[in-house]
């Protein structure tokens, strides 16, 4: 034999009022502030990012402005006498190649005529008439512990 069916329960209408409507708020304005916080944390992803981006680009700057004041130099020193090289770049009588190579040197920062002054190294070169010739240049930004340093180095002969 079957089960009498089960009586049916008295239908009840949905909660209204107040408390109905300050529970569906509640869950919106949760929702609201999880999305913010999602926001927030990408935004300072974001900016972490771009701030990096930033100070390396800035270095890359420098980077290339040094590579261009050693490189100009060294350029300079193959149109002239390698037997002068020494007496014309040399920083303690301050020859006038030096003295070109420090104003060129003065653009970046940190640097002065007695603060990572940029230095030349003049040597033997491969050949009796030339002269192997390394010209390294510093700079130093506020933010770094230690001067960074770009070199270019060659063989200079007689032109």
């Amino acid at each position: 034999m079957k089960a009498p069916p089960r009586p049916l329960l008295p239908h009840r209408p949905a909660r209204q009022g107040w408390f109905a409507r300050s529970r569906a708020c509640g869950a919106f304005l949760f929702e609201a502030l999880v999305a913010i916080l999602v926001f927030s944390i990408g935004a300072a992803g974001l900016f972490a990012l771009l701030g990096t981006a930033l100070r390396e680009s800035g270095n890359a700057h420098w980077r290339s402005e040094a590579f261009n004041v050693a490189a100009t130099t060294l350029s300079q020193m193959a149109t002239e006498d390698p037997v002068t090289l020494g007496d014309r770049y040399d920083a303690r009588t301050s020859g006038p190649g030096f003295r070109r190579l420090l104003a060129s040197a003065v653009r970046l920062p940190g640097v002065t005529a007695s603060t990572n002054a940029p230095l030349v190294s003049i040597g033997p070169g491969p050949s009796g008439g030339s002269r192997r010739v390394a010209v390294t240049v510093f700079w130093q930004s506020q933010t770094d512990s230690s001067p960074r340093r770009q070199s270019v180095t060659g063989a200079v002969s007689q032109p």
